[in-house]
Parts: C-alpha cells; sequence; structure tokens
C-alpha cells in the first residue's frame, strides 16, 4: 500500500480520545484501535491476539502480534502496541513475519506499530525515532509508526490524582501523537495527530 494510502487510514481514528487514558495504556490503546475500526463499518472485525504467522512450528518461536484489523473476509492492519524501546525492532521483525506469509496472510495492507513513549522517565521508555526509521526502511514494508508521547503530569489533591499517586504508570498524560509512514512507493510521510498539541504550563 502506498504511504498516501497508509496516512488515510492512520488520520481516520480519533486519536484525542487518547489524551483521556492514563497508566501504561496498553490495553487501552488496543481497545481504542479496535473499537474505533469496528465502527467504520459493519465489514470490518478484530482479531484480538493475532494467530502466528508461523505455521505448522508448534509453539516454539511463534510470536502473535496484539491485533489483526480485518476487512471483510480478509486481515488487512498488521497492530503492534509497544512500551519499550528495546522491543522495537522486535515488534518491526513481527509485523514483517505476517506480511511476508502472503499464503496465510492474503489482504494485509499494512503494519502498524504504537510506541507509547514517557518523555521525562526512564531510558527505556524513550525511544529513537533514527534507529526504528531505519530498520523498518531495510525491512521494506509498508508500515507505520503512531509515537504517543507521556509527561509526568502535576497532580493536586482530587481523589482520582491521590488514585493516580498510587501506581507508577497512572502519573502519565500524553503529551504529542505524531505519525512516520513509510509505503509500498517508498516515500516517507510524517505528520501530528492531535488535533492541538498540548503544551507544559
Amino acid at each position: 500500500m502506498i504511504s498516501a494510502s497508509i496516512e488515510n487510514f492512520i488520520r481516520m481514528f480519533n486519536w484525542d480520545i487518547i489524551t483521556r487514558m492514563y497508566g501504561s495504556s496498553h490495553n487501552s490503546v488496543i481497545g481504542f484501535l479496535s473499537s474505533e475500526w469496528i465502527k467504520k463499518s459493519s465489514d470490518n472485525s478484530v482479531l484480538d491476539g493475532a494467530p502466528s504467522p508461523f505455521v505448522g512450528r508448534g509453539r516454539k518461536g511463534q510470536k502473535n502480534a496484539d491485533i489483526l484489523l480485518c476487512k471483510g473476509d480478509k486481515p488487512f492492519i498488521v497492530v503492534e502496541v509497544e512500551t519499550t524501546v528495546a522491543k522495537y525492532l522486535e515488534k518491526i521483525d513481527s509485523i514483517a513475519a505476517y506480511m511476508e506469509n502472503t499464503k496465510d496472510y492474503n489482504g494485509i495492507g499494512f503494519g502498524l506499530l504504537v510506541m507509547l513513549n514517557y518523555t521525562n522517565g526512564e531510558n527505556k521508555y524513550k525511544h529513537n525515532w533514527h534507529d526504528a526509521k531505519e530498520y523498518a526502511v531495510s525491512k521494506d514494508i509498508p508500515i507505520a509508526f503512531v509515537s504517543i508521547e507521556k509527561r509526568k503530569a502535576d497532580l493536586g489533591d482530587t481523589v482520582l490524582d491521590q488514585l493516580k499517586k498510587r501506581n507508577e504508570y497512572y502519573p502519565w498524560e500524553t503529551s504529542s501523537i505524531d505519525y512516520w509512514v513509510y509505503g509500498s512507493d517508498k516515500k516517507i510521510i510524517e505528520g501530528n495527530l492531535l488535533k492541538r498539541r498540548i503544551e507544559k504550563s
């Protein structure tokens, strides 16, 4: 799928909703993508815990993408959601494996890697766009990255704020959502997915 078409699909989702999700948001983002996709068409469906692209090899070495967004009777978008930088390249490999298995996964148009990053947190949560982009281009597959950056919120004394303080993930709030697309036409497109960028006060 060419870059402009991938960008159009990415921009169909109402990403502003994510600004109201707190914590690690891994499961919430998967739920968001699933429900947004299903709402788009009665022909759309979701496979949660996508069957491994390595068919017939037993459980050893099998990896499963988070979800497959399906269109009609075929898979259409393979999705990985990841918080740890060290696993980004592994997730790109996972997406590539699905796209390369055209026998069992005929119909996949592109892969989507959603990166959840904590901008003023530990280094293991701070992604390196450059390395991930270079690796994706080397795989030469249609793929999109969505980077959801989070920052430590200034919490007050409300009941909800006190609950957020009880877990290391909860105090984080979305500050920006950016995307990067590499299509079959080898064109790169970048942009922002929030209607308004949220600035630190």
